[in-house]
């Protein structure tokens, strides 16, 4: 038989001459070619692009930058040789568990000064390095200038700043719904790179319209019911806040956060150029300006006695949420001890802890590989640690062995 006689007959019987199965993981054309997805060159540049680790990306894959204006300023002061408040010994042996651990950075502030300051694998203090969900930290603090501002309220439904979402059941979600990350939007299933049509997750970390690709998540649960991560929290947040105050998210942290610390540029990444920043993840800053930001959430607010967050708002990120007593808004508590905290209720710890921390007062800045800022206001300390994941990692190490040789 002919292919045009093998057609013929498919026609007759009701099928297309070219209906074709498609192999597990290879999208619909038909359906794939009228998906906006399809047609951003911005994903397009970054598919043909993708770094050989695409979790630590090479410099040049953050293109555009979005810079986070500052205003260079001295570090705090180093605490001279024999002078420091924790112990030499100590000191030491957490660079060497952190040097054993794949670690970039290591910064340990106590009472204002530096108690230890140590670099690895070229990482320098005015190198930008990516802080990852780090950066989920930044955003809520933000919130506060929002809300002291009365551009916005916490328990705001968001359809009132995304008039997309106005008449739809995920604009009931509440401002304090997504700072707490219990949205109930979806969370969506890991796809590799390779799987573009439907992968919500890669298109709002590699699309040319982050907004676009915010707004595509679906409603899963009623908002409140369960504490999840969801990948599109913080960037509808920012969004939000963008909207409310009538600017773009790294001119609100220049102006408010960034040169008041005395910090250095930094940089988010835009979607594309001149378009929206993805405040979701990835932030680059030095390492001694992320050690600043820990400083500033650890003295409530303060930045060398002067206050920078408003009043007030740094404590309220560290109160636990209703959701989750592990997690404030925007920052992780230390308190109750959990041996695996989760980033999704329901489902196996991630996070490992040996013991409960020293100090109940213990918050933290996380982000992806274990690169956190650990803060303690109860006893003036901050720890920064930067590097790679590592299977024996342990969240109290560095913060323990520091509260037990602080020297009276």
């Amino acid at each position: 038989m002919s292919i045009a006689t093998m057609a013929m007959a498919s026609l007759l019987l009701g099928g297309a001459p070219n209906a074709v199965q498609m192999p597990p993981g290879i999208s619909d054309p038909d359906e794939a070619i009228t998906d906006p997805t399809y047609s951003d060159p911005v994903l397009f540049w970054r598919l043909t692009s993708v770094p050989e680790n695409p979790f630590e990306p090479d410099p040049y894959f953050y293109w555009p930058n979005a810079i986070v204006e500052g205003d260079p300023q001295p570090f705090l002061p180093t605490a001279n040789s024999g002078e420091t408040t924790i112990s030499n010994a100590a000191l030491e042996q957490m660079a060497a568990w952190a040097e054993a651990r794949d670690s970039t950075a290591l910064i340990v502030i106590h009472k204002g000064k530096v108690q230890l300051e140590r670099y690895w694998q070229g990482t320098e203090p005015d190198l930008l390095i990516n802080g990852r969900a780090i950066t989920r930290s930044v955003t809520p603090m933000l919130l506060g200038f929002a809300i002291a501002d009365g551009a916005l309220k916490l328990d705001d439904p968001i359809g009132k700043y995304l008039p997309e979402w106005a008449d739809d059941q995920r604009g009931e979600v509440t401002v304090r719904h997504l700072a707490q990350n219990a949205s109930g939007l979806e969370v969506a299933p890991t796809k590799p790179i390779s799987e573009v049509l439907g992968n919500k997750d890669l298109c709002l970390a590699y699309c040319g319209d982050v907004v676009r690709a915010a707004l595509q998540y679906d409603f899963a649960i009623p908002p409140g019911t369960r504490f999840e991560v969801a990948q599109e929290n913080m960037q509808l947040l920012a969004i939000v806040i963008e909207r409310a105050m009538g600017q773009p998210i790294q001119k609100l942290l220049s102006e408010h956060v960034w040169q008041p610390i005395g910090a250095s540029d930094a940089t988010f990444q835009f979607d594309r150029p001149g378009g929206t920043a993805r405040a979701m993840c990835c932030m680059r800053a030095t390492p001694r300006d992320w050690a600043r930001l820990g400083v500033l959430i650890e003295q409530d607010g303060r930045w060398n006695g002067h206050q920078v967050l408003p009043a007030g708002w740094a404590d309220y990120m560290a109160t636990p949420s209703p959701a989750n007593k592990n997690f404030g808004t925007g920052l992780w508590l230390g308190s109750p001890f959990v041996a695996k905290r989760t980033y999704f209720e329901g489902t196996p710890g991630v996070i490992p802890q040996s013991e409960a921390f020293l100090a109940d007062d213990v918050m933290m800045m996380e982000g992806g590989g274990f690169r956190i800022v650990h803060m303690v206001p109860s006893q003036d300390l901050v720890i920064f640690r930067h590097g790679g994941f590592v299977d024996n990692w342990d969240t109290a190490f560095l913060t323990n062995t520091a509260l037990r040789s602080i020297q009276k």
